[in-house]
């Protein structure tokens, strides 16, 4: 029984379509495969050496950015155990920060520490994006003096979410006489724990969260 036989432009064109696919099907496959086309080709119209010489090359540069995302995404999950790692030794040490920004994400809301020098009857938060233009606040009424954690959940004026991204913040207060107060993002403290609620870690320290980032100095 006489055994088909393919040209050469359809042998390129099943070697390509099945290159898309060497991922899934395994770089053993995938040469089992070429060598019964190349065993199968006409006779009178063989395969270009050119050409083949090019898919071989292309299998091999597949097959290397194969291996080198998984040894990126291996890579990756090492860098983040060691960086968790570190984190947690800062648990139970005094540390200063000071949060002048904040990361809002795809859901859920952010929140920035606040300290004041003394009592408050109107405190706000102002959150600007890259623009300067406001695109949050956050009013609070009668407050002591103190640092407290003040949350924003991520809405606009309009009632619409902000876009993920950093935002700047900025504090206004003034007293019942309607005299300012010192306020700012500054908090020193006793670190109790490393929260991820947010998909990030995050300093607790007494009532306030500040990003990692955030902290400028760690004492013991």
């Amino acid at each position: 029984m006489e055994i088909p036989r393919t040209s050469s432009s359809s042998l390129g064109g099943m070697t390509a379509e099945k290159q898309n696919d060497m991922n899934g099907m395994g770089r053993d496959a995938f040469m089992k495969l070429l060598v019964a086309q190349l065993r199968n080709q006409d006779p009178q119209a063989p395969v270009d050496s050119k050409e083949f010489i090019t898919q071989l090359s292309q299998l091999t540069s597949v097959e290397q950015l194969i291996t080198m995302s998984d040894r990126l995404a291996s890579l990756e999950v090492g860098m983040a155990s060691l960086a968790n790692t570190q984190v947690s030794s800062i648990v139970g040490k005094n540390v200063d920060a000071e949060s002048k920004s904040v990361f809002l994400g795809d859901t859920g809301a952010t929140s920035v520490p606040v300290t004041l020098a003394g009592r408050a009857a109107n405190v706000t938060a102002t959150f600007r994006n890259a623009a300067g233009e406001i695109v949050g606040k956050v009013e609070l009424g009668d407050t002591f003096p103190g640092t407290r954690s003040v949350s924003w959940d991520g809405n606009g004026p309009d009632g619409q979410r902000a876009p993920s991204g950093r935002y700047t913040v900025s504090l206004t207060a003034t007293d019942s006489a309607g005299r300012p107060v010192e306020a700012n993002t500054r908090v020193s403290g006793l670190v109790t724990e490393i929260s991820y609620a947010n998909g990030y870690p995050e300093v607790v320290i007494g009532a306030a969260r500040v990003m990692l980032g955030d902290v400028t100095s760690i004492g013991m």
